[in-house]
């Protein structure tokens, strides 16, 4: 909304016979290591503003300029509301005290917001009286007519961008008083100075982690470490052995651990991975089996592993989770297996495990755009209900086949297929490298292709970075899509939830990719279910999947590019 710097000339040469009250200046710590902090320039109060209205009520009357800051700097705000009320505003008193509240679109009402608070819900500590509430009256009374000055300190997030923070005067206890849409714009500049690309919500993230535990320290069983990294794990002799990680600890309780990995599997050979997970207290959970697999299906039968339940939590085919009390840390354990001695041994590349606590998280829609531009990824397009009835011991094509048809997309964009001799198989099938992905991604145990790290591992055989992650919102999704990254997406809606869908019952689970954005900020997608491959693109309304996408799988998507692509 407003913009500028409300100076003290401004407020006493404005006149009308308003006594102004002042709160003591908040001081910032030293500025971050980069430059070019800057304030925007000021504008005068109002001409006119109302008088004695009966009850509560304000009006806005000028604030400071919208900062540009350095990561993790902080600056100094202040916003001046003019008492039009006939009831005077009185501190300490419940009913009678007036606060600025976080209001929406940005962060929301009584949200918290990365750019300033007490440091509880996530948000950082500014010396807001709450988390929500971002500054109390200044004076022990502010009477109708008069003005108060509301100052607080804003700090940047580590992420550049552009962020908003709305804000809304209330009297705590009675009622929120009127909305003239006041916020700040803060700009985050990058860590080099230069200007940040496009528009970040305000609103503490979603609390979600993307690890990946070191390969040393940790056991190895049998097990070596060639001297490059890179390289990966591999058997030190015999049939068996196994790596085991250190414990992890992670950023904040969480409720869901997915794993996700990356392998070589020469014929012969495979590999099982396990988690292990902690409480706070030190209580150390039994091992839960993740997965059995290998790259092909002529030695084992690729695999989850189900019935694994217990007072701690569950797995739910690719994911763990947890029952009442949440985890603080986890450890994964890698086994290798080959047939023969003499046989290849496999090679463990990547581990990773993604953790969160999506059930304790509240989203809001729609989340605010990233850019205001269109864009669009040119991804080939397949449809998975042309396959129907193919290959019945691999889910029979159709609607089964959402999952491996997404991830087959995904790969072709990066100029990646199987060859015409793996496809040999398949016979004269239209679109023969979904019933390969099919195939190759097919979990005998879920008794379909849906298995997220399954897929991802399956992408990549190919030589594509590949693993499971989580969004915390679309506006996270167009920062992959701006870097030209398309995002295979797990959804699920009620019926008629998703207009557009090709079948207006719903679905429990589907997978698509999103492909880009329009101008609206509506979702472009590939989507599979579609009756032929020249119907596979569709137009989702934004509110409409986000709802679909984070209040179904909780923002889950395959990340799959070549390796040492720029990761937004």
């Amino acid at each position: 909304m407003k913009a500028g710097f409300l100076g003290i000339a401004l407020l006493v040469a404005s006149g009308i016979g308003i006594q102004h009250v002042r709160a003591a200046p908040v001081v910032a710590p030293p500025p971050a290591v980069c430059s070019g902090s800057s304030a925007g320039p000021g504008i005068a109060p109002p001409a006119h503003v109302p008088l004695g209205v009966p009850g509560f009520h304000a009006s806005w009357y000028g604030q400071s300029g919208y900062p540009t800051l350095c990561p993790g700097e902080r600056s100094n705000a202040v916003v001046a509301f003019y008492n039009s009320g006939s009831r005077g505003w009185v501190s300490g008193r419940m009913g009678e005290v007036a606060y600025l509240g976080t209001w929406n679109a940005d962060p929301g009402q009584d949200e918290p917001t990365v750019l300033g608070g007490n440091g509880e819900m996530g948000s950082p500590q500014t010396g807001w009286p709450r988390f929500n509430r971002v500054a109390m009256q200044p004076s022990e009374y502010v009477g109708p007519a008069q003005v108060a000055w509301f100052q607080f300190a804003i700090q940047a997030p580590e992420r550049p961008g552009f962020y908003r923070l709305y804000i809304r005067p209330l009297v705590e206890g009675a009622t929120w008083m009127e909305d003239a849409g006041v916020y700040w714009q803060v700009t985050v500049l990058n860590p080099d100075g230069t200007q940040p690309a496009g528009r970040i919500s305000s609103r503490v993230p979603a609390p979600i982690d993307d690890t990946s535990p070191g390969w040393a320290p940790a056991q190895f069983d049998n097990v070596t470490l060639p001297q490059s990294p890179e390289s990966g794990i591999v058997l030190s002799g015999g049939t068996t052995g196994s790596w085991t990680s250190s414990w992890q600890p992670t950023r904040f309780p969480f409720s869901q651990l997915i794993s996700s990995w990356t392998a070589d599997t020469p014929a012969g050979s495979w590999i099982e991975v396990e988690i292990q997970v902690r409480t706070a207290g030190g209580h150390e959970t039994r091992w839960w089996r993740m997965g059995k697999w290998a790259y092909g299906d002529e030695t084992i039968r690729r695999t989850s592993i189900n019935g694994q339940t217990d007072a701690d939590g569950v797995v739910e085919t690719d994911t763990f989770k947890t029952r009442a009390e949440k985890m603080t840390a986890y450890r994964a354990r890698v086994t290798l297996s080959r047939s023969a001695v003499a046989g290849a041994s496999p090679i463990l590349q990547h581990i990773y495990a993604l953790v969160s606590d999506t059930r304790s998280y509240t989203p809001r829609y729609p989340s605010p755009r990233y850019t205001d531009r269109a864009m669009e990824i040119s991804v080939p397009r397949y449809s998975q209900e042309i396959h129907a009835g193919e290959f019945p011991q691999y889910d029979g094509g159709g609607e089964a086949w959402c999952s491996p048809t997404s991830t087959e997309m995904v790969i072709e964009f990066w100029n990646k297929r199987p060859t015409s001799a793996e496809l040999a198989f398949v016979g004269g099938f239209a679109d023969p490298q979904v019933d390969y992905a099919a195939r190759y991604t097919y979990d005998v145990a879920y008794a379909g292709t849906g298995n997220w790290p399954f897929n991802t591992a399956y992408a990549s055989r190919f030589g594509l970075s590949a693993r499971v992650l989580q969004l915390g919102s679309l506006n996270d999704a167009e920062r992959y899509i701006a870097a030209g990254i398309p995002l295979v997406a797990s959804i699920t809606h009620a019926p008629g939830a998703l207009p557009g869908f090709l079948n207006n019952a719903g679905t429990a689970g589907h997978l698509l990719v999103i492909v880009g954005f329009t101008a609206a900020g509506d979702v472009i997608a590939n989507d599979p279910a579609a009756t032929s491959d020249a119907t596979v693109r569709r137009v989702y309304g934004r509110e409409a999947f986000e709802r679909a996408w984070i209040g179904g799988s909780g923002g889950v998507v395959y990340f799959i590019a070549p390796p040492n692509t720029f990761v937004p």
